[in-house]
């Protein structure tokens, strides 16, 4: 299922993109890379154009100057670069406009505004995300010690890591809640995240094991993953796991995977 929230975090990374490579050109050498070939030999030339003050183009040989060689071609780059990006900066603004969703909810919910005499008679898995998360109660005082890192908005959290998780879900404009009961009957654990998925609504658990390095702490979630599997809690179903240690480790584009793969 494609959401317009996709493209319109396309567009916003592009144009992200665009300033990066923007600031970055300023930087570069000034003037264009200029290449002249004769009798079987280049030469390379740093070609200054005509600009305020100076009448004149200017060229400079450059072959043996690599940063001046290096910084052109990179410009050369650049520039095509973002002749790119802008024309698909058009493209996704154009989709964008034209999208029209075709999840479940957005359907029935137009359905139903179309047909509100009906609406308590049909099957509608419209989700109130802010009921939904009012479900889970998330534990303020859980090893508050430990909550030294805080998110971007305001939640306490034990680890930067769990705050670039929850950074990354924010992006993704998912609905979820961070270190609240599960509410199953006999399983008292509170895993680091629980995620309303967009293309079902199905809740999605996920556990970032940060201090795999720590033998106590392996044989504590050994413990812990029994439990959730006993409750119907697993890897392969409803479940995320990443891995980390004392030393660090995390990899970006791993969440990264996890995200598309499982929650949108």
């Amino acid at each position: 299922m494609i959401y317009k929230e996709q493209l319109e975090r396309m567009i916003s990374e592009l144009k992200e993109r665009r300033e990066d490579l923007s600031r970055e050109f300023e930087t570069l050498p000034e003037g264009r890379l200029m290449i002249l070939k004769k009798d079987g030999t280049e030469r390379y030339l740093q070609r200054i154009p005509a600009t305020g003050n100076r009448k004149k183009e200017r060229r400079y040989g450059i072959k043996k100057n690599e940063d001046a060689l290096n910084g052109l071609v990179r410009k050369d780059y650049i520039l095509k670069a973002l002749k790119i990006i802008n024309k698909d900066i058009q493209r996704l603004e154009k989709a964008a406009s034209l999208f029209e969703a075709s999840d479940e909810n957005s359907v029935m919910k137009a359905f139903i505004e179309e047909n509100p005499e009906i609406a308590d008679k049909v099957y509608r898995s419209i989700i109130d995300e802010g009921a939904w998360k009012s479900r889970f109660d998330r534990i303020e005082d859980y090893h508050p010690e430990n909550m030294t890192q805080t998110a971007a908005d305001g939640t306490s959290m034990r680890s930067k890591n769990e705050v670039y998780i929850a950074s990354r879900l924010d992006h993704y404009g998912l609905t979820y809640r961070s270190d609240c009961p599960t509410g199953i009957p006999g399983l008292y654990r509170t895993p680091d995240f629980t995620v309303l998925r967009k293309r079902d609504n199905k809740v999605i658990y996920w556990e970032h094991l940060g201090m795999m390095d720590d033998l106590e702490y392996r044989i504590d979630n050994k413990r812990k993953f029994e439990e959730y599997e006993a409750a119907g809690i697993v890897p392969w179903d409803n479940l995320i796991v990443t891995y980390d240690s004392a030393k660090g480790g995390l990899r970006a584009e791993l969440i990264e995977a996890m995200i598309k793969a499982w929650l949108l």
